[in-house]
């Protein structure tokens, strides 16, 4: 079976073999590792975002762009993509003359609800994108293109 000079049926050498053995046997546990029922790349889904944010510049919603990038800044995280974004009054809470905490709208302002889609692992908590976990009622700063939006994350959706 083995020849004096270490070959495998006079042909291949014992040494060579096992080295192929151990990386074919390395790269099929990388490929489960990335690509197997258990991995992050596997479970990727499609989902839908929604922000809200109480009180926005008019001139911050004026640059808002349908398909700019979602772009967390604390997490270093792209979001996603903008689909959609609906102004509403903005909404304050102020203390009036009575001591009691009233909601008003600011003139100049608006409230912005953005819809974004992307990819991320969605899970029992929220939907991890990046390395990051998001949840409804999450606060976050998330830039729009050149916008930046101080929000809370108000919907999260798988989406087909």
């Amino acid at each position: 079976m083995i020849d004096e000079k270490g070959r495998l049926f006079g042909k291949v050498n014992i040494v060579d073999l096992i080295i192929v053995i151990i990386v074919l046997a390395a790269a099929a546990f990388i490929g489960m590792r990335l690509f197997g029922p258990e991995s992050e790349i596997a479970n990727t889904e499609k989902v839908r975002i929604t922000m809200f944010c109480e009180e926005s510049p008019v001139y911050v919603t004026d640059q808002l762009e349908a398909g700019c990038e979602a772009w967390d800044a604390e997490n270093q995280v792209t979001l996603g993509v903008l689909q959609s974004w609906t102004l509403g009054d903005s909404k304050s809470a102020v203390t009036d003359e009575k001591g009691e905490v009233v909601e008003i709208s600011r003139s100049g302002y608006h409230s912005v609800t953005l819809v974004c889609e992307g990819e991320g692992v969605v899970g029992s908590h929220g939907v991890t994108i990046g390395n990051a976990l998001y949840a409804i009622g999450q606060s976050a700063s998330v830039y729009f293109g050149d916008c930046k939006l101080f929000l809370d994350i108000s919907g999260i959706e798988v989406i087909s």
